[in-house]
């Protein structure tokens, strides 16, 4: 038997549509419909994926930076609802980051590609290091920091002591401001050369220390800043 919506939208023609012409020809309450109204014994997937839609202002970053508590206010979606629709767009976040891992870093930009998915959707600050071999290739991307909106605590000692477990030539250092900033602060700087400083002294370089800021970004080895540590 097929599954319809309230409105009438028959959840069989959005996956023929979805499985014939690709995802590219769906629009964002379709897509919200397919995930939602799978296995739902509910009626009401259309009106819920277009409430979701209003309740996000139809921007779907919005949506993805909603906690589950806020998504629970929405009428109808219910707590299996929050964890479909979440892992739904984590996994879409991973994946982002996942088609990065295996490039090396070998300029600014490279380093912006990889870094960028991993703060998507993120309203706190939160600190990840890469830890590179001779050749530029990843050994390890680690969080090593999680904070608050305003700010988040690293301990440079503990960066270098997994550095020298896993044998690293080189770091890439990256937060994010949540607030859309990219311009570093003072306490940016002040991190960045105790890490140069303390790098010097055990043969492992920081070949970059890069700031997200939404679709914004600022890159210290981009700006010519790493020298003046």
């Amino acid at each position: 038997m097929r599954k319809r919506t309230s409105s009438g939208v028959d959840l069989q023609i959005l996956q023929n549509k979805f499985l014939h012409h690709g995802k590219t020809a769906m629009d964002n309450s379709e897509l919200l419909v397919l995930v939602l109204g799978n296995g739902r014994k509910s009626q009401r997937s259309h009106a819920l994926a277009l409430r979701l839609l209003e309740h996000c202002a139809g921007d779907l970053r919005n949506l993805a930076q909603m906690s589950p508590e806020e998504l629970l206010l929405i009428d109808g979606l219910g707590m299996a609802g929050v964890a479909t629709l979440s892992a739904a767009l984590e996994l879409g976040r991973r994946r982002a980051i996942d088609e990065t891992r295996t490039k090396q870093i070998r300029n600014p930009a490279e380093a912006v590609a990889l870094l960028r998915p991993l703060f998507l959707d993120s309203v706190v600050e939160s600190f990840y290091v890469v830890y590179l071999n001779r050749a530029n290739r990843m050994l390890r991307l680690e969080c090593v920091s999680v904070g608050g909106m305003t700010g988040t605590v690293v301990d440079v000692r503990l960066v270098f002591k997994r550095a020298l477990e896993l044998r690293a030539s080189s770091l890439v250092l990256s937060h994010n401001h949540p607030s859309g900033n990219d311009r570093p602060s003072e306490a940016d700087d002040r991190l960045t050369e105790q890490f140069i400083k303390a790098g010097k002294l055990l043969d492992i370089t920081v070949i970059d220390h890069v700031i997200i800021a939404g679709h914004l970004h600022y890159s210290y080895a981009e700006d010519g800043m790493l020298s003046r540590f």
